[in-house]
């Protein structure tokens, strides 16, 4: 029970990247999503300005409330006093009133004297999942059944089927939702209000053997008809899958049920240049360049410790590779000729996969909602270009980006010469994972992990066609190549590759693998297949003319060679401060010696990382140990209430810490 408090805890004290618009915005407290309803009894958040004096927490007394009134703020819907776990200038969380009647809810919030009127739409479900980071996006908040901790998960535990309890809020409680794991529906054993917390609830459910090895994979509830926001979890393969398709795993090395097996290979690129692959390890901090030919690693790049990796992309050049520092908000550029990090660059919360256009890198941020265009040559952000909600896989052609927005259910297209974006929504529930464009970007597939098939859309006339893959549901994420007009997509839950013929929209073909295919890549010049299978860590090479895995090879043999660090930030003095003052601010942490600046940067998408020029910073002085870093701080009279981001600027670059680490409120 205790890790369950600590969890809950950090979640709802974490703040948004969502973005506000004016007066109030109200939204799910745990997915963020704006288009999403709010249900009665649902954790609800608000965000706006001025809407308290301080920071102010409460606690759930003996009879399981939480107070009406905290901090001199109340909220009212429809006229009735909502619980309220915290308040904020910029963000209140509450509980919304399990009487609300579905519709159009006003929303008041009260301040002393001050008003400030919103609405939001109440349903009888609105599903809204919590993360581990507080965002409604990344790792889901699940705990082992009864063991009760985190992930990674075995598919079972001392010889029983492992059960998983996933906290949410905004249920429909009259009927049993559904758990979609990689699109794949799974045994609900329990659900209800979870006890001790107004507004939070929980679903147990058991995890079938057949999902072993499948890696990281989403899960998403639906109930009453809604759909929520996309988690993920990892599941384990076992022992007998690593000596099975593991080249020289040994009798007696064991993989330990329900924890972390010392590495994770998530993403993949393949270097056409040399024949080589490049596979980012998440556990261990590294990226690994593999010769296809002679199954051999030929490189080992360390990254900061505690990237987590998320990922990689290759120049057309195959002179330059980047890493998404998922972890760490930044991007690590990479000389292929050196085998060695070259740049860290920050972009926005939550990077993940890139693309290079010409001397440009394109790289999704899912929690800014953004694309971040940098300049290869200088290593800095060029622009930031609002995307979708949730953006997490893009791909280019010629002038031409495609952005698939997992949260949102649409893609961004955008023209690279003048950096317009044009939304297309998808159909309600479609969740898009990964996208591809046509070398002449006249078409794009797009994988939908929670459906039993793929997308493709023709870009002029942005109209889609369903292809099905599979009578026995979903597939699945997938990673997705195009060669001329075949498509090749990875079905991570079912150990397959779809080939499709894009014209005709038809499935030619399936390919079995090895567990967890997750990326995938063509080398016409051999005709082959080059799979990443995450579940046991293997690359599969595929004939492409027989259709047989012809050669495995470790994608996780090597370690770090060189250990480091980015600046990090455990704890900041003061953490608000009222506009019109002066004052010292300092910085604990490690690392920190090599910063030379401080940026206070609004929070959310709509102000795209913009730097608030009303919070003037000067005398910034970094303890040689890297222990602390002082500077003074001058916030204008003009500054708004709300809240900042802290940012560093090293002798390397802006970097950008994880944002709980480094929120400043400023006050009026």
């Amino acid at each position: 029970m205790k890790l369950r408090s600590l969890l809950f805890a950090a979640i709802i004290a974490s703040f948004s990247l969502a973005g506000a618009a004016e007066p109030i915005h109200v939204v799910n407290g745990a997915s963020y999503d704006s288009a999403q309803p709010l249900a009665p009894g649902a954790f609800a958040t608000v965000f706006g300005e001025n809407l308290a004096s301080g920071i102010f927490s409460a606690q759930v007394d003996a009879e399981g409330r939480l107070p009406t009134s905290l901090g001199g703020v109340s909220v009212l819907v429809n006229g009735t006093p909502a619980m309220l776990y915290y308040v904020a200038p910029g963000q209140i969380n509450f509980v919304m009133p399990a009487s609300v009647a579905p519709g159009l809810a006003s929303i008041m919030v009260q301040n002393g004297a001050s008003v400030v009127e919103g609405s939001a739409m109440v349903s009888n479900a609105g599903p809204g999942i919590f993360a581990t980071n507080g965002m409604g996006m990344g790792e889901a908040a699940a705990l082992h059944g009864w063991l009760w901790q985190l992930g990674p998960f075995s598919v079972t535990t001392n010889g029983q089927a492992t059960q998983l309890s996933l906290f949410l809020t905004g249920l429909d409680l009259t009927t049993k939702p559904k758990v979609l794991v990689g699109g794949v529906e799974v045994e609900v054993t329990y659900y209800g209000n979870a006890p001790g917390y107004p507004g939070l609830q929980q679903i147990n459910f058991v995890l079938p053997a057949n999902f072993a090895g499948v890696g990281r994979v989403p899960v998403s509830v639906e109930s009453g008809g809604k759909m929520s926001n996309v988690t993920y979890i990892v599941i384990l393969p076992t022992t007998e899958m690593m000596m099975n398709w593991v080249p020289g795993w040994m009798p007696g090395r064991i993989i330990r049920e329900n924890a972390r097996m010392g590495r994770m290979v998530n993403v993949m690129a393949y270097n056409a240049a040399n024949h080589t692959a490049l596979v980012a390890d998440a556990e261990e901090d590294v990226v690994r360049v593999i010769a296809v030919e002679s199954k051999t690693t030929t490189a080992t790049i360390s990254l900061p410790s505690g990237s987590g990796a998320l990922g990689i992309a290759v120049n057309a050049a195959g002179s330059m590779a980047a890493a998404a520092l998922t972890s760490q908000n930044s991007v690590a550029l990479i000389d292929l000729g050196q085998n060695k990090v070259t740049k860290v660059v920050s972009v926005g919360f939550l990077p993940g996969d890139m693309a290079f256009s010409g001397g440009s890198l394109l790289v999704t941020n899912a929690g800014s909602g953004s694309v971040s265009v940098i300049d290869t040559a200088t290593g800095q952000v060029a622009r930031n270009v609002e995307a979708g909600f949730g953006p997490v896989a893009i791909s280019v052609a010629g002038n031409l980006a495609i952005v698939a927005n997992l949260q949102g259910g649409s893609v961004s297209l955008i023209d690279l010469t003048t950096y317009q974006v044009t939304h297309v929504t998808l159909d309600p529930g479609t969740r898009p994972r990964d996208v591809a464009l046509t070398a002449d970007g006249k078409k794009a597939v797009i994988s939908t992990p929670m459906t039993n098939g793929f997308l493709i859309l023709d870009v002029a006339t942005q109209k889609t066609t369903k292809v099905t893959t599979s009578v026995f549901g979903a597939m699945g994420p997938g990673g997705i190549a195009i060669n001329g007009n075949t498509a090749y997509i990875a079905n991570q839950m079912t150990s397959s590759i779809t080939v499709a013929d894009i014209a005709s929209a038809q499935v030619t073909r399936t390919i079995p693998v090895d567990p967890g295919p997750r990326d995938v890549a063509v080398n016409p010049a051999r005709n082959q297949l080059i799979v990443l299978c995450v579940g046991t860590g293997v690359i599969d090479v595929v004939d492409l003319g027989t259709g047989a895995v012809t050669a495995r090879i470790d994608a996780g043999l090597t370690k770090h060679t060189v250990v480091w660090s980015l600046p990090t930030v455990t704890s900041i003095s003061p953490n608000k401060a009222a506009a019109g003052s002066n004052f010292t601010l300092t910085l604990n942490g490690f690392n920190l010696a090599s910063v030379q600046k401080l940026v206070f940067e609004f929070v959310g998408p709509r102000r795209l990382d913009l730097e608030d020029t009303n919070i003037k910073v000067t005398n910034v002085q970094a303890k040689a140990d890297g222990t602390q870093v002082t500077a003074n701080v001058q916030i204008l009279s003009a500054a708004a209430a709300g809240q900042r981001f802290i940012s560093l600027v090293t002798d390397q670059g802006e970097m950008r810490p994880p944002f709980s680490m480094t929120l400043f409120t400023v006050t009026k």
